[in-house]
């Protein structure tokens, strides 16, 4: 069968959501439906043997299928497949959703899937190559007609994660937009025609022969995304052909800010290469022209918890565009990373207080698991439900830092300064300052 007569109902469908401080994203068709070679003599994947880093989408399947089938509120039907193996660190949830607001279901992901999901923390850095076609972090996300409900399932350098279902009306959900309307036709789409798609590491191996590995020469790290049925990311208008989608970018990786490149291309389902689109995208606002501007944090009152052994200073924050002639906007603030930060809490004398090394584990479910140290100070970034996200102070192997190297700063999360309750922060200074050249981040607020 020609890649012309296969069913529709895999296709790609993506649309592009103009960030909100109205960047512009260039596209260029680099290759439709294999029309234009795009070969770099002597490059083929032969040349190049895949080296694996965690399972491909079959290994996983199988690994999983037990554990999804006697998961309460089945049935369950497989409609969405995310895959990524990143060359730095790197967070899906500084990218962006088709939604308007990330912050909507960002927030709601976080208070429902507590732990490492494509919304919550740094993906692991990959170890293989990307034409292998596996991954050390995979998502999978299934439908329940019987309970109108979604499972989510991942896994993680080895460890397979399955949450507990949660509705399909909620805010994480809509992070599939136009979701969660049409589930049901999603659903259908990985099953259609009784069978799955060539496996990821064939579909990986195309892509890299005819753009990959030309790509990425020029594009290092990079990020790969392998992907199936409903999306979850904004990166390119206009869709290649083909059922797994395999995808290059460079967009939340650390340390990247401005202008990055991106690719996105597809295979169809026997494996036949469907073409790639190309353009660029800008990651976050930039404090040059022409589209000038700077992040804003602004934090609500601050509410003093004060235990036996420590003290918390929590205030909610939202982040807003403020453009180079004053106008201060209330769009999402999208592209703003943690490690673009650097926090600093001063006394009434102007004095900067000792940072501490965070004393908290990962994904603990409330701020109080967070001890003081009598050293300093700490912060803590709270979901808007109040489950752990990230901490900033002391690293143990020197310097100052996040214990997640790279996750979003999205509106109506908390920012938790936790210290010894013998200190008195009345009067003390918080502030945040840009750690990057190409972005300015600021807001202060009096304790």
């Amino acid at each position: 069968m020609s890649p012309e007569t296969h069913s529709p109902l895999l296709g790609r469908q993506r649309r592009w959501r103009a960030a909100v401080f109205g960047l512009a994203v260039g596209i260029a068709v680099l290759l439709v439906l294999g029309a234009f070679g795009f070969r770099v003599p002597g490059s083929g994947g032969s040349n190049n043997s895949p080296v694996d880093d965690g399972p491909n989408f079959y290994q996983l399947l199988a690994t999983v299928n037990s554990s999804v089938s006697n998961a309460t509120g089945g049935p369950w039907s497989l409609f969405s497949v995310v895959g990524l193996a990143a060359q730095g660190d790197f967070s899906p949830n500084v990218r962006g959703y088709e939604v308007e607001n990330q912050s909507l279901p960002v927030n709601d992901c976080q208070r429902l899937l507590p732990g490492p999901t494509v919304w919550n923390g740094t993906i692991p850095v990959t170890t293989g190559t990307l034409n292998s076609g596996t991954a050390p972090f995979w998502q999978l996300a299934y439908f329940s007609n019987v309970t109108g409900q979604v499972l989510i399932v991942t896994s993680s350098s080895g460890a397979v994660r399955v949450y507990s279902p949660i509705p399909a009306t909620s805010g994480c959900v809509g992070a599939w937009d136009p979701l969660p309307y049409n589930l049901t036709f999603w659903a259908d789409q990985i099953y259609s025609n009784d069978s799955l798609p060539v496996n990821s590491p064939e579909a990986a191996q195309v892509m890299w022969d005819h753009v990959g590995q030309y790509w990425s020469a020029q594009n290092s790290p990079a990020v790969e995304v392998l992907w199936l049925g409903a999306q979850l990311f904004t990166e390119i208008e206009g869709s290649p052909g083909g059922n797994w989608g395999v995808d290059y970018l460079r967009c939340g990786l650390a340390g990247l800010a401005g202008d990055q490149n991106i690719i996105s291309g597809g295979v169809y389902r026997d494996g036949a290469y469907g073409g790639a689109l190309s353009g660029t995208v800008n990651c976050a606002i930039l404090n040059s022209p022409p589209d000038a501007g700077s992040y804003r944090i602004v934090a609500s009152t601050p509410n003093v918890t004060v235990s036996e052994t420590a003290q918390y200073v929590a205030l909610r924050y939202q982040d807003v565009f403020v453009y180079s002639n004053g106008t201060v906007t209330n769009d999402e603030a999208w592209g703003l990373a943690n490690w673009m930060t650097s926090w600093n809490l001063t006394n009434t004398s102007g004095q900067r207080m000792p940072l501490a090394t965070p004393m908290c584990r990962q994904w603990v479910a409330t701020i109080a698991d967070c001890s003081a140290s009598i050293s300093g100070w700490y912060a803590v970034i709270l979901s808007a439900s109040g489950g752990w996200q990230n901490s900033y102070g002391e690293l143990s192997g020197g310097g100052v830092g996040w214990s997640e190297p790279v996750t979003a700063l999205v509106s109506d999360q908390q920012l938790v300064i936790v210290c010894p309750n013998a200190w008195n922060v009345a009067g003390d200074t918080l502030s945040v300052t840009s750690t990057v050249a190409t972005s300015t981040v600021n807001g202060s607020l009096a304790l």
